[in-house]
This record gives structure tokens, sequence and C-alpha cells, in this order.
């Protein structure tokens, strides 16, 4: 008999004061391990250097940023979508290096001030695309002989997302990064992409691309969007007030 009651006592649920006392050591240890901050080799964002670090247009105010802020990071190459997993459901301090605002975004997770402003979008566009520069960008979208190449989960900004939406035939998707999609296009693949003017000009110094795709300005497309870090709910508040403050000025 009083092995049973032990046994019983045993499986008897946790009370909400042990729950909480155990939440709060796991908050603690993961405080312990520092962040864990995401990023993707995307020049000229970010690209990694011989050393280790990481630097570019984001990446750089980025790490003086959280080094401003006392905020202890490591750096991880992590690929998009399993970003936005570790930022959306994961365990642990995660922000991602780089990324738009949006509203489904922020209903999952917190972003730091602005990082960097881009450039207005513009597109990468085969030698035998029907896209001109000047065109307006829902013309643009309207060149239906033209399959369009997104990247899937990616917000190119209000604008444009409502454009993509909205075009018939669907866009192909892809969750390669921005110099696997314009050797996409290359190969066939679909007619045109939309990137960022700095990235343009950053991957048409490869020969293969100069010689197949041209860069094409669009002609009514917003200021650029700033990039921001996007963290799960886990990272102290704390911690992004002082990222916030050092980050102040950085973008106007």
């Amino acid at each position: 008999m009083p092995r049973m009651s032990l046994l019983r006592r045993r499986a008897q649920p946790l009370t909400p004061a042990v729950m909480l006392s155990v939440l709060a050591l796991l908050g603690l240890e993961a405080r312990a391990q520092g962040l864990t901050l995401h990023y993707q080799e995307r020049a000229p964002y970010s690209t990694t250097q011989p050393d280790g670090s990481v630097t570019g247009l984001t990446a750089t105010p980025a790490a003086q940023a959280l080094q401003q802020a006392g905020v202890s990071f490591v750096w991880s190459l992590t690929p998009s979508q399993r970003q936005l997993a570790l930022i959306q459901e994961g365990i642990g301090l995660h922000c991602g290096l780089g990324w738009f605002i949006n509203a489904e975004r922020s209903a999952q997770g917190k972003f730091s001030k602005a990082l960097y402003r881009d450039r207005p979008f513009g597109a990468l566009a085969r030698n035998d695309s029907s896209l001109r520069s000047g065109m307006r960008g829902q013309e643009a979208m309207g060149a239906a002989a033209d399959a369009l190449l997104v990247k899937e989960g990616y917000s190119y900004g209000p604008q444009l997302d409502r454009l993509i939406a909205q075009r018939v035939p669907a866009p192909v998707t892809t969750t390669v990064e921005t110099s696997q999609m314009a050797r996409m296009l290359l190969a066939g693949r679909a007619g045109w992409m939309i990137v960022g003017a700095e990235e343009a000009q950053v991957l048409r110094q490869d020969v293969a691309i100069a010689a197949g795709l041209r860069s094409v300005s669009l002609a009514d497309m917003a200021a650029g969007e700033t990039r921001h870090l996007y963290c799960n709910r886990a990272v102290p508040d704390a911690w992004l007030a002082r990222i916030d403050l050092a980050l102040a000025g950085t973008v106007r």
C-alpha cells in the first residue's frame, strides 16, 4: 500500500507554481546561452568573411547595435524558411537578419528598428523577355507570357505583394537564394524576377548573369522598404529596447 500511494503522488500533475518555476529556470538558461542571429549568404546585405564575421548593408549595423547593446550573439547561416520556423515556433532566442515588416510576421514575433532602407525594387529579366524599363508594376505583372519567379514566404513590400497576389497566372515559387534564382532564369524556368537595385548590381558582376539577364527599372515603385531584425517572442523586450537605442538614427 505505501508503494501504491507513492506512485499516485508521483503521477499527480505539477502545480501552477512549480510549472512557473520550471519555465523561469528554462528562460534563464536560454538567456544565458545568448542570441542566435540567423542570416543568408546574400551580397551586398550579408557576406561571410574569412574570419567568420558577417558584414554587409544589414549585417554590419546589426552586429554593431548588438555589441553596443551588450547582447551576446552567434551568427548562423540559415535558409529563410528555417529562420521563419525558428522565430515563429522555435525554442530559444532567435533573430533573423534583414526582414521586412508585415502584419502576419508581426503577429508571431517582434521587430527591431530599421537596419537599412532599400532602394526601390526593380527586376532582372531574360534578354528575350518582353519586360522593358519604364513599365509600371501592374503592366509588368500583366506580361503573362513571362513567368514571374518569386521566393516562397518572402515579402516584396505591400505594393508588390498585392500585385503578385493578383497576378494570373500565379508566379513560379522557389525556396532557393537569389543568386540561384538568377540561374533558374538563365535555365528558362521563368522570364523575370523582382530584385532590389543593390542586389541586381552585385548579381550582374557574374559574367553569365550579365550576358543572359538585364536589369529593368519599374516606373512607379515606392521608396524602398526598411529591413529589420525579426525576433521570436522569447527575446527579452529589454534587449530589443537597447538594440533600438543603438540603431536610433541608422535609417532616416
